[in-house]
This record gives C-alpha cells, structure tokens and sequence, in this order.
C-alpha cells in the first residue's frame, strides 16, 4: 500500500476526481507541495490520459494557492517516477517546488542541486550571517523556521518581556502543529525581567503533560569559576536536516528586530559535525537547567528586589511601557463599580463591547482597591481560553509589575501567587483546593459562558471580597439567566451603539445578501444545524458566485472571511485563491497558517483576506480589518456580535466596516436582523423587526448608531417577510 494513501483527506491542500495535493514532509523550500493521483500509479506513462490532465490541471490549482500565499519568484515542476521516502510501492507524484531569487548559493540544477562538499542546501533564508538592524534584523531570519521546525531548541543568556511577547505567537503556533519546543534562559546579574520569566510560564499552562518547556540556568550553581553564563543559540530540526544559528541575540525586542546583533548560520545539510556540536552544547546546558515553575520565580522575585544595579557595561532591560489610564467609558464603569462595593455589593457584572478594553477595565478596578487596601490585592482571574489568560497576565504585569504571578491550567498547579490565573477547563481544578484560598478580587472573564456547569460550581464555592463578571455578549442562546450568578446586579453597560457613538469603535455598513442555500432541508437538532449537513449544503459553486459578486460590489482592503468548517474555510480559501486573492486560513488543524502570522501580512497588505473557522471569534485584536464576510449561518446571537466585532476596532485607515452576510431561509437568519435592530442609540425608538421589513420607507433606514447602515437585497427581504409570524 502507497504511504500516500494514508494520508486522510483531512490533510489535502487540493484535490479534484482523480489526483489530491499534500504538502510535502521534507519540503525543500517554503510551501513544497506533492500532487498524487489516487490510484496508485507507478510512472507517468503507466497514468492514463484522463489521469495526466487531472494531475496538470491540479499542479495549476496549487499553483495558485502557493501564488496567494508564498509570493514565490518562480517553480520547479518534477515528475517522480519512483517511490516515496520510506516505502517500497512505486506511485507516481509530481513534486510543485517554490523557488525564491538567491535560495541557494548555485542555482544550476534547482533546490535539489548537491554542492560539492557541501551536501543538499535547504534555504528559507540564505544569507548565512544575520547582522540585526531594519535591513537584516534577526526575527526575519528564524521567523520561517519557527513555522517548519518540528523540534526548537533555545539558549539565551537572558530574556525581556518585549522579547518573549515577539516570540509568543511563533512558539505557541508550532507547539499547535506538534512541534517541541525547549528554552534555556539564565538568572545572571539578574538581567532577565521576571515579566518575562511569567509570560513563559503562560507558556507551560497550555496543556498536560506540556510541549513547551522552559529550564533556568542558575549560574551560582555552574561548574565554573567565573559563574558567568553568554551563550546564545537558536536551533531548529527536522527529520533529516536543520539549522542553527550561534551569535549575540538573547530574547530581547531589540536583539530581534533593530539591534546591531550577528549571528552565524549553520545547516546541518551542509555541516552536520558543527549542526550537532552546538545541538550537543544545547543538551548539556538543558541537562544543568532548573525546570521554570512558581517556586523558582517568586525567589528570582525577591533576589531582584534585594540585589544591585547592572554593572557598567552590562545591557540594560527593556523597560515594560507605561499602562494607560482609563479612557470615559471605562471610568464610568469604574464608577459604578466603586458605588457598588460601597452599597456593600460583592458582585458585578459589567457590559462592554469587544474593543473597549474589558480586561484592563479589571486592573484600572484592581488599581483601585489596592489604593483602599494599601496592598496589592490577591486575584484570581478564571477563563476559557489559554490566550485569555495570557493576555490578562500581560496587562496585570504591567498594572502590577512586582506581583507574582501563577498559573493553574495546563500542567501548571498555582493557587498560591498573588495573581493566579486559572482555566475552567482544568481537570485538576478541586473545588476544595479553591475553596480553601481567600482573594480579594475575582475576576470571570467572557461571563456569558458562566451559566456552563463547570463556571457555576466554580462560583459556587469561590471566597473574594470582590467578584467581576465580564462579557461583551450576555445574552445566551439557552436564555439562561447570567446576572443572577452575579446578584442581579448590572453594574454598567457599554454595548456597540455606546461605542461606536463615543468614536471608540468603527461604524458598520450592513450588506445583507439572499442565500441560495435552502436550508429547510438541514436537520435542526438542539437549537443548531447539523454542522456536517450545514458545511455540505454551503460549500457550493452557487454560494460562493453569490458572494463574490457581493465581494466586487463592497470592496476591502483587508477581509475576514467566517466559514463553517475546516473543510469549508479549505474550500473558500481554494475558491478565492483561484481569482487572485491572496488568502490563507486559520483553524485547528496542521494544514492551517499560523493565525498570528496571518493577521499580521493582513495588517502589512500582503495578504487580502483571512478564512476562520473558530479562532478569530474571541481575544483577537485586528483593527485594520475593513471587511467581515459571514459565510457562516450562526445560529448564535453571541458568535454574530463576536465575529462582527473583530472588525469594529478603530483604524486610521477605515471610516467603516462593510460586512456581507447572506440571508436565507430560516428564523435565524430573523434573529440576526433583530440583533442588529437592537443596537439602537439609548433614548432612541428601536426599529421593530416586522415594521422594518414591511415599511419601504424604513428600508434603508434602521435606528442604529451614527454612521452606520442596514442594506438587504430585496430577494432577502421578501424572504424574510415570508418568515415572520403570522397574525
């Protein structure tokens, strides 16, 4: 059996009735793609003519999509007439190679040409020496590694907080596609900023066991006698090749970007005896490392407040920036906050629109106690999602910069910090354990989920003076009753309207369009779709001409595109990419682009739009965002207003957000326009659903904040009317 064959369908790039495209598992440039024909076939002339054409026609199709995300200066085409690594069974496969101006050091022959003495040459950046600055900064050196290394291995004498933040994104992306991921940093002089220290301990709270582990060298205890600890290194490896590069970067914003830093490259292709005598130097530091944990941070805490300033000469840290002060809405709510701790509540919760800062809304709040208590309070912040706590962990440090931090999710076990951020999720959360600790403040971030079981006995047995539910959509589809787990007591709310009146938030442009989809025929099962029939019955040529000639009608610069599936973000991503869209899509599968890395060539122009599936709908911030298309039926209210908010951020470059979405025939399709209708200015008459929809006067006229719009063709217009209630 072909090797080929095992791989499922899932893991496709492309694919028509007689072939299938895979990326290939020892690409030799960025983007190497096999198209396979799927019958097993032994040679190119054993193919027969209808299988030949399919096979071309496919190596067209992938070169659009590698066209649309690579940017390559040209192609290798090559027809292998053997077998595959690793397998006797002859099938045939046509290598589709990416080629890019100065990828190796002779191009005569191809990526696949040997040098003589040297071995295979796989470049994805070839200049062999990185010198820093703008024009040859580091970060741009490893950033393509990070994104093909299945083992990453770091050593760096110390580690800033900017430098950790730039990393983040790369590690956590190849820690989602199975990559391991091993950091050494060291405790010399102290120069390493225990912020750092606590974002990389975000990083080991992900999952249990972890696949990203991060050890401290502390230099008291090195067997040397200058107890002094330099060395840099950053190793990437993968099955059967690598690079390294050896050089004067630590993890530091600067050393990554602007900074004059030189770092010499070394492929194991080339050199394998110096690859594999810095990966052995590697080994031996990781060997003598301290795993980082709770423990080791709050004495490295402590250590930093008694010791003395850098030597002359030493590199100084990269200061943590300022936090910002509260902007009118977030001092309203502060207000209402104070004068509900002074009307003796102990619970909240507080309404605000995604964009209006709900989280450092918490440590303006937290700011404010610690002024009453004289101290820094204890917190506890509990979320859904690893990226929320993190994120909160990083504007608690800069509104707490001395205060401990712990983590309990993932494999991380700390209830005992001062601030203590804890996934739902995790399976060790004992509710004795947690009743057992006193906070002064709690904090339950995306409070519309607190109604899920796990929320609830989370609150249930949970001691703080003080509890805040925060949420920028409390309305749940089950209608449970969400403010009574906070006293019944709203303490502010700011929704869209608020914000986009205030100028906080961008203003919308609604594009309603009639959906071919006929979606009486989907089965309704618990108040949703059946999600394998949905993706079916709209991943359809139909639906998606429609939507391109509402794509050519509402330009944009920069386009999030909301699909329902995997498969079908793979399917719109194909279709877009096959008119010239330069497009990539993010979900939770290996074929998929690293989501940070997407939004940020969607933020630089050099990509036009974004397909999701689920991951951009909560704790993304993507302000350049002009366009939203929702291919997606939801039948949430809360996802509606979540995936829409993604492009309400303020940008100096957008004065509104267009979104297309499509209309058919279902009450939900009822349920997204009342939401809408309801974002009426306070003090204002809002529209209702059914005089809307039959008033032509009114059509283009909703009572929605200034600037925005409400258009629907008048197919969905008709269509919804048929739906209305009768009577």
């Amino acid at each position: 059996m072909s090797i080929f064959l095992d791989r499922p369908p899932s893991t496709w790039l492309a694919s028509n009735s007689l072939a299938f495209a895979i990326a290939d598992a020892f690409a030799v440039s960025p983007g190497h793609t096999l198209v396979i024909p799927r019958r097993v076939v032994a040679t190119w002339f054993d193919a027969t003519r209808d299988e030949q054409h399919a096979l071309m026609d496919l190596v067209d199709e992938v070169k659009a999509l590698l066209d649309a995300q690579y940017h390559p200066d040209g192609y290798n085409i090559g027809i292998n007439a053997g077998a595959a690594a690793g397998q006797t069974v002859m099938h045939l496969h046509i290598h589709v190679i990416p080629r890019y101006l100065g990828d190796v050091p002779d191009p005569r022959g191809g990526v696949r040409h040997v040098i003589p003495g040297k071995g295979n040459y796989l470049a994805t950046a070839p200049d062999p020496l990185a010198t820093g600055g703008n024009d040859n900064a580091f970060l741009h050196h490893i950033r393509p590694l990070f994104a093909q290394a299945t083992d990453i291995a770091i050593l760096a004498a110390f580690a800033q907080h900017k430098g950790v933040l730039e990393l983040e994104p790369m590690i956590l992306a190849a820690v989602d596609r199975g990559a391991r991921v091993r950091l050494v940093t060291g405790d010399y002089l102290h120069i390493t900023q225990h912020e750092a220290l606590q974002a990389m301990l975000g990083w080991m709270a992900r999952e249990d066991p972890p696949r990203v582990e991060v050890r401290v060298i502390e230099t008291a205890k090195l067997d040397t006698s200058s107890k002094s600890f330099h060395p840099k290194s950053w190793i990437f490896a993968l099955p059967g090749a690598g690079t390294a590069f050896v050089g004067s970067s630590n993890i530091s914003r600067a050393a990554l970007r602007d900074a004059v830093e030189w770092n010499l490259r070394v492929d194991r292709s080339r050199d394998a005896v110096a690859f594999d005598r810095v990966l052995s130097a590697f080994e031996s530091c990781w060997n003598q490392a301290r795993l980082l944990d709770t423990q080791f941070l709050n004495g490295y805490v402590n250590r930093i407040l008694t010791s003395d300033a850098l030597p002359t000469g030493e590199v100084d840290a990269e200061p943590l920036d300022a936090p910002p002060t509260p902007h009118p809405i977030q001092q309203q709510a502060l207000d209402a906050l104070a004068a509900a701790r002074e009307a003796g509540r102990q619970r909240a919760l507080v309404v605000l629109a995604t964009g209006l800062g709900k989280t450092w809304l918490a440590a303006f709040d937290i700011k404010v106690l610690a002024g009453l208590l004289g101290r820094t309070p204890r917190v506890l912040f509990v979320a859904h999602r690893g990226e929320l706590l993190r994120q909160a962990a990083r504007t608690m440090v800069r509104q707490f910069p001395e205060a401990d931090q712990g983590f309990f999710a993932g494999s991380q076990d700390s209830l005992n910090a001062t601030f203590v951020f804890a996934s739902v999720q995790k399976r060790a959360l004992n509710l004795p354990r947690l009743a057992a600790q006193q906070f002064d403040y709690a904090v339950i971030d995306e409070a519309h989920h607190s109604e899920a079981d796990s929320y609830r006995r989370v609150l249930d047995v949970l001691r703080a003076g003080f509890i805040l539910g925060l949420t920028a959509t409390p309305d749940r589809t089950d209608q449970a009753d969400i403010l009574a787990l906070f006293d019944d007591h709203l303490a502010y709310r700011a929704d869209i309207a608020v914000g986009i009146d205030s100028g906080r938030l961008s203003p919308f442009h609604y594009h309603g369009l009639k959906d071919p989809t006929d979606y009486r025929q989907i089965p309704w099962r618990g108040g949703r779709f059946d999600v394998t029939e949905l993706a079916n019955a709209v991943q359809t040529q139909a639906r998606m001409e429609k939507a391109w000639q509402g794509w050519l009608e509402h330009p944009g610069r920069q386009t999030l595109v909301f699909c329902c599936t995997i498969a079908h973000a793979r399917f719109v991503r194909e279709w877009l990419a096959a008119r010239g869209v330069r497009v990539e899509a993010v979900h939770s599968e290996a074929d998929s682009a690293d989501s940070t890395e997407a939004l940020a060539k969607l933020a630089a122009g050099t990509l036009d739009a974004v397909c999701a599936v689920d991951l951009l709908s909560e704790g993304i911030d993507v302000p350049s965002v002009d366009r939203v298309v929702m291919l997606r039926p939801s039948e949430s209210p809360i996802v509606f207003l979540q995936q829409l908010g993604r492009g309400l951020r303020r940008s100096s470059e957008k004065a509104a957000l267009t979104v297309l979405d499509f209309v058919g025939n279902h009450r939900v399709f009822l349920n997204r326009l009342r939401t809408l209708l309801d974002m009426a200015p306070e003090g204002t008459e809002r529209s209702s659903l059914s005089g809307w929809l039959t008033s032509s006067a009114r059509r283009e006229t909703a009572a929605l904040p200034a600037g925005c719009s409400l258009n629907l063709e008048l197919e969905a217009i008709d269509l919804l009317k048929e739906m209305l209630p009768r009577g």
